[in-house]
C-alpha cells in the first residue's frame, strides 16, 4: 500500500511501499505542482521501493517541469538511496552531497 499526504503548503508526504505493484495507483495522483511552483516530497515513510517507484518519482518530476514547477524529494531511505545511486539518478536525492 502507498499513501501521498498533502501536509502544508507545498510539502506532501509518500508512506509505504513504493514498488512495481503500487505505482500504477499513483501514476496521476502525484504532488499539484503549479506554473512557477515547487513540491517537496518527504520519501522517509517509504518502507520499500523499487526501479518501477522510481519510474514514478522521475514521471512526477518531468510532469512539474514540463507545467513551470518543479519538485524535490527529501528523505530518501538508504536502500533506495543506493539504487538511485547504481542508477545514475542521483537528481532525484537532494539530501545526497556528492
Amino acid at each position: 500500500m502507498i499513501k501521498l499526504t498533502k501536509t502544508g503548503i507545498d510539502l506532501w508526504s509518500l508512506e509505504g511501499e513504493l514498488t512495481f505493484d503500487t505505482v500504477c495507483t499513483m501514476v496521476l495522483a502525484g504532488p499539484e505542482v503549479g506554473d512557477k511552483r515547487f513540491a517537496i516530497v518527504n520519501l522517509s515513510g517509504l518502507t520499500r521501493g523499487d526501479s518501477a517507484g522510481l519510474a514514478l518519482l522521475v514521471e512526477w518530476l518531468a510532469s512539474s517541469r514540463a507545467k513551470g514547477g518543479d519538485i524535490r524529494y527529501v528523505g530518501l531511505p538508504p536502500k533506495l538511496g543506493q539504487l538511485v545511486r547504481v542508477l545514475g539518478l542521483d537528481f532525484l536525492d537532494s539530501d545526497n552531497k556528492c
